[in-house]
């Protein structure tokens, strides 16, 4: 039996062991110094009475209890969130604990070990008074864990003691002991399984792309704030040209100022769509580098365009001429417009006498857009060769290209062997190429990206229900009760990315900040959290960005205008997984909402 004892302990250490020395986490690595420790006890307290060479007050006894209470004690050092470097004032009790039980196991009496077992417990519970950003439970089980120990040791001393031995049998030693050594055991298997089970639905970059969807988010502000700034000054441009054009008696000043009322439109469509794509460029995370398509009439594309560079033409003294079509293609109508913008400027720049013609004809079975000029050609037959407007334009024109699955070529146009002008052509995709496009977006796979949503009663869970943006999310989950509720359904689904508590009372503030603050300590990472609270007792309440939790206030009176910052952080990816919003509320809550079930998305 004692064989098997001693057999049973060596295992447990050996297996112990392994994370000690290789987990990459910190925690656990303690974790399995505490069962060290524990287990290193147990050869003393089980082998005792059989083994004379671990017979109380031998060499090896003293040993073996040292290095039990090394182990054990050095699972109380750093255990600090978001911190590398130790916090050197714990060092002071660890080693005063470690030196006492070098001391006591020099041949101290039963009272003296007993004395230094109340001080060494004082010391490792003056460590834990030292724990930073760590869960309540964190405290109360580092206690937990130190009284149990100290008992054991004072229990087995006083097992040997002549006054007092009488008075503690080996049942209760040995009960004491594996209630020590199953607690820790479950402690750190528990830990274990939660990391494993918290980071199933977590990859390495899951920080990063919250972090940068806060970034995506603060930089589309800016950029919103700057549009509009920008409105103002093309508005008074624009009214200045109108009013100027209606005042002239002059038909040569009221063509000029119909001029600047052109480019003025120009000007402010561009910007437009300038800021369109930046706000997308600067989206996270990032769609597919393709455009939505829908059905255009050629000329509507054409036409403007066609006006607006025939003034410029005028000046130079060019014949603009354009070849009508009732072609409706399947395009991206803004992408098309910069694409035949650039070549029309290419033309019209490079054209000193003639003239530029744009048309539509088919080439291979394929409809194609064509700019022909008189002008000086492109160097060497080919696009981006020496500097004449085509090195960045080409880099514009191939990415726009791609975007609608269009093709662009330039090449020189020659008469009699003598070199006539340039050509520049845009080949549109057919019917066929763009549904092939469209059958491959659906079947691209990606990643799902969850989120919690918490409140603490029923109404309030409706509430938030009802008014939160869940576009950008591929499942949603709806629980009532808060971080301890949130932190069992991580551990049986996988820990969530987001996770977002509502307060539906103005009061309740604070209370969900703690709920929040608790849930990342439970988790032990650092997930994006979000407090939407009611901000009706606020005078100037503002979205705060913190570095654990964003703040967003809400008006219930007002809508929930505020809410569509979520949207913002997390835009909607065109993912085709289904999203699906479930509600765990407790039996009472469910029986009293039975006859008004909850809202599904």
């Amino acid at each position: 039996m004692t064989d098997s004892i001693f057999l049973t302990l060596a295992v447990i250490a050996g297996m112990a062991l392994y994370p000690f020395f290789a987990n990459s986490l910190k925690n656990q690595r303690q974790n399995a110094a505490g069962v060290i420790g524990v287990a290193l006890m147990g050869f003393v307290i089980l082998g005792n009475p059989v083994e004379p060479g671990l017979a109380h007050g031998s060499h090896l006894h003293a040993v073996l209890m040292v290095l039990s209470f090394l182990f054990f004690s050095s699972a109380y050092l750093r255990r600090k969130r978001e911190q590398n470097i130790p916090n050197k004032t714990a060092w002071l009790p660890f080693i005063l604990a470690v030196l006492l039980s070098v001391v006591g196991e020099t041949g101290a009496t039963v009272q003296v070990y007993c004395i230094i077992s109340v001080i060494q417990a004082s010391c490792l519970m003056a460590i834990t008074i030292q724990y930073g950003k760590l869960p309540r439970l964190t405290y109360f089980k580092a206690a937990y864990f130190c009284i149990l120990y100290s008992i054991v040791a004072c229990v087995f001393h006083l097992s040997y003691s002549p006054e007092y031995g009488d008075l503690v049998s080996s049942s209760l030693l040995n009960n004491l002991f594996y209630l020590l050594l199953g607690s820790i055991i479950i402690h750190m298997v528990f830990q274990d399984f939660s990391r494993i089970r918290l980071t199933s639905n977590l990859d390495e970059h899951t920080r990063v792309d919250q972090e940068l969807m806060k970034f995506a988010y603060g930089s589309r502000r800016v950029l919103k704030d700057f549009q509009h700034d920008l409105r103002q000054p093309l508005s008074t441009l624009g009214i200045l040209a109108s009013v100027g054009k209606a005042l002239s008696q002059d038909p040569e000043v009221s063509a000029r100022y119909q001029h600047i009322q052109t480019a003025h439109k120009a000007l402010r469509n561009m910007l437009e769509e300038f800021f369109e794509q930046l706000s997308n460029a600067i989206r996270y995370p990032q769609v597919k580098s393709t455009l939505p398509l829908q059905s255009v009439a050629l000329d509507d594309v054409l036409g403007p365009l066609i006006e607006e560079y025939r003034l410029l033409g005028d000046v130079k003294h060019l014949d603009i001429r354009h070849v009508p079509s009732r072609v409706k293609i399947l395009t991206n109508r803004e992408a098309l417009s910069k694409i035949v913008r650039n070549g029309l400027d290419n033309a019209v720049k490079y054209t000193n006498q003639g003239g530029v013609v744009v048309g539509l004809r088919r080439k291979k079975g394929k409809l194609c857009i064509q700019i022909v000029d008189t002008g000086s050609g492109v160097e060497n037959n080919k696009v981006a060769i020496q500097n004449k407007g085509w090195g960045h334009g080409a880099n514009i024109i191939r990415t726009l290209s791609e975007q609608i699955q269009a093709k662009t070529e330039c090449r020189n146009r020659y008469f009699r062997n003598e070199l006539a002008g340039s050509v520049f052509e845009i080949i549109l995709p057919d019917d066929k190429e763009v549904q092939q496009r469209e059958k491959c977006a659906e079947f691209s796979h990606r990643t799902s990206f969850n989120a919690q949503v918490m409140a603490t009663c029923p109404q309030q869970l409706l509430e938030i229900q009802k008014c939160l943006p869940v576009e950008g999310f591929d499942r949603v989950d709806f629980t009532l009760n808060g971080a301890y509720r949130a932190y069992l359904n991580a551990l049986r689904k996988g820990m969530a990315p987001v996770y977002i508590m509502y307060v539906g009372e103005p009061g309740h503030k604070k209370e969900g900040l703690e709920q929040l603050n608790l849930l990342s300590s439970l988790l032990d990472f650092n997930p994006c959290c979000i407090l939407i609270y009611n901000a009706s007792q606020e005078s100037n309440p503002r979205i705060e960005f913190g570095r654990q939790i964003i703040q967003i206030p809400l008006f219930p009176s007002q809508g929930a205008s505020n809410l569509s910052v979520i949207s913002e952080l997390f835009p909607n990816r065109g993912s085709t997984v289904k999203k699906t919003v479930s509600c765990a509320p407790s039996v009472a809550c469910q029986q009293k909402e039975k006859s008004k079930p909850l809202v599904m998305f």
